[in-house]
């Protein structure tokens, strides 16, 4: 069905989908910061009233916590998975932005090879 359109209709299609999308993303933001808002609201009354847990007929919450970690010194951080050798610590991800500069400066990096995405770049007029 949508092979058979020319590119002036699959471009009005693909404005179309992005506008749907754009909207529903802007409704979601929006649903994001008011369940922030309320699950902010829940934490002050709990407290307040000493519950870790409570339900109505509706649903049940429960106050769950978790330690993250919170860097306070790069350098020091870096030194100890460095020494330790424990880069369990850090996620596995490389910057592509720092790769691309150094590609533009003609260094390569061990353990790298580029590999090019293609995607189509919409903008609306």
């Amino acid at each position: 069905m949508t092979q058979e359109l020319n590119i002036n209709q699959l471009i009005e299609k693909r404005a179309e989908n992005k506008y749907a999308m754009d909207e529903l993303n802007r409704q979601l933001k929006e649903l994001r910061e008011t369940q922030n808002d309320l699950d902010v609201l829940l934490l002050k009354k709990m407290d307040a009233e000493g519950l870790s847990r409570t339900a109505n007929t509706q649903a049940s919450v429960s106050i769950n916590e978790d330690t993250v970690p919170d860097v306070t010194d790069w350098e020091e951080l870096y030194r100890y998975v460095t020494d330790t050798q424990d880069f369990s610590l850090i996620q596995r991800r490389v910057s592509s932005t720092a790769y691309k500069e150094l590609l533009k400066l003609g260094e390569s990096v061990p353990g790298l090879q580029p590999r090019v995405v293609r995607r189509i770049n919409f903008k609306s007029l």
